[in-house]
């Protein structure tokens, strides 16, 4: 992919199907073993990932890297595999030893899995989006009380404002989206559903989460406020929104 969403097609990241199904493996990298970790995947698990692109068994394959520290424990990096269908995900017949052994790789010489371990994964399914390229994903994870009515709701209303400010340059938004949880499950679950607002700067990351005065609201901006039900949805608001920098994209050449 030139871009995952453009997975979430850099997210998140070339117009992806409602279909999609996106394998997101969150990793949690020591300090001192970044490089090393960003150095494996990009020049070595990359290749194995434009492979199973180049011949349909995946869609787009994207990692990104986490913007500050939101806990000393919690994940740094969170990889996107995104396939065209639930059907056809078989991640196993992308991520084998025979596949590195084709290109000459060794497992042992490229594996990162022993330094960077899989706290947690998720399968998810691509439920609206706008597409467009960004570099920073702000992702914004949601346990709403009725999921049905979450995702309807910014489709129908968010989803129009959204794209109005995308094409208008307002806000510094370059592209939206929204992905809900196959699994795992349950009322102890970290979450059921994210969207994400893309952007192509830090700088417009951060101002568009920093505080403004309601005076400087737009018209279109108050007309949604007034007729939102999330504060009856998520009461609490995101469970967290978490910043994220595009490292490597890999997708079908446009």
């Amino acid at each position: 992919m030139k871009h995952l969403l453009s997975i979430i097609a850099a997210l998140l990241f070339c117009p992806l199907l409602f279909s999609q199904i996106s394998y997101l493996q969150y990793r949690v990298v020591p300090a001192d073993k970044q490089q090393e970790f960003e150095q494996k995947e990009t020049e070595h698990w990359s290749k194995v990932a434009k492979a199973a692109v180049d011949q349909g068994n995946m869609v787009s394959w994207s990692l990104w890297r986490k913007v500050g520290v939101t806990n000393q424990d919690a994940p740094n990096y969170v990889f996107v595999n995104t396939f065209e269908s639930l059907e056809k995900m078989d991640p196993a017949k992308v991520w084998s030893e025979e596949n590195l052994s084709k290109m000459g790789m060794k497992m042992e010489d490229v594996e990162t899995n022993s330094f960077a371990p899989v706290p947690f994964d998720y399968f998810m399914q691509l439920e609206a989006m706008i597409p467009g390229e960004y570099q920073y994903a702000l992702v914004n994870y949601a346990m709403p009380t009725d999921l049905a009515a979450f995702i309807e709701e910014n489709k129908t209303l968010w989803q129009p404002l959204h794209k109005s400010n995308i094409e208008s340059g307002n806000m510094g938004m370059s592209s939206w989206g929204m992905m809900s949880v196959i699994y795992p499950q349950g009322h102890q679950a970290r979450f059921s559903v994210m969207t994400w607002d893309g952007f192509n700067s830090l700088a417009d990351a951060m101002n568009y989460l920093r505080y403004q005065p309601a005076g400087e609201t737009t018209q279109e901006w108050q007309k949604v406020m007034d007729q939102t039900k999330m504060g009856e949805l998520i009461p609490d608001g995101f469970v967290w929104r978490v910043l994220y920098e595009r490292v490597m994209t890999v997708a079908a050449e446009e």
